[in-house]
């Protein structure tokens, strides 16, 4: 039976979460998607292009925290190895950098996730839009100081990764996964 440690990839918009995410699943990974997508395209298709929009920041921001709770508690206690894309206290970032009140239930759970290591991606020298991101690179940035702070303020061991190759990336990730 294989125990389950949690890796959660975080960092700014656009410091190539996916991407690294995606060959972590390439080397037979299991590995759970961010969940901001997926919410920002659902509510596309439901009309609301704009979902990140003051009126319904804290609807859409507490979809993605549900969306990414379950996604988590559906992971069996002896997967073994897995990686996420953003973790739960990603959504607290979010609720604290637009200045709206996080739900209790966030606030409850937030510390508890249980992940082993959180690996912030610095940002990357090119800065990329995208159909489902609208900040600039100086938001980003922004974000990405904000999410190493709440992180360590919540006692997870964070681990910088700096904007390198995908494959240098890959193997300083596997290198921390190895010796945890």
């Amino acid at each position: 039976m294989t125990e389950l440690k949690k890796y959660v990839l975080t960092g700014g918009p656009s410091s190539g979460k996916s991407t690294l995410l995606y060959a972590l699943q390439n080397k037979g990974f299991l590995i759970v998607e961010e969940s901001a997508k997926e919410i920002i395209y659902q509510e596309k298709e439901r009309g609301i292009n704009e979902p990140w929009l003051d009126k319904t920041f804290p609807d859409f921001q507490n979809k993605i925290f549900e969306l990414q709770l379950k996604k988590e508690s559906e992971i069996p206690e002896d997967a073994g190895v897995v990686f996420f894309d953003r973790g739960v206290p990603d959504s607290l970032i979010y609720f604290e950098y637009r200045k709206f009140e996080p739900p209790q239930k966030l606030l409850d759970i937030v510390g508890k996730c249980g992940y082993e290591k959180v690996f912030l991606l610095e940002q990357l020298q090119t800065h990329e839009k995208n159909d489902y991101r609208v900040e600039d690179e100086e938001e980003s940035k922004l974000i990405s100081g904000l999410i190493r702070q709440t992180y360590e303020k919540l006692g997870y061991d964070v681990i910088v990764i700096p904007p390198v190759s995908v494959e240098e990336r890959l193997k300083l990730i596997l290198k921390h996964v190895e010796n945890s």
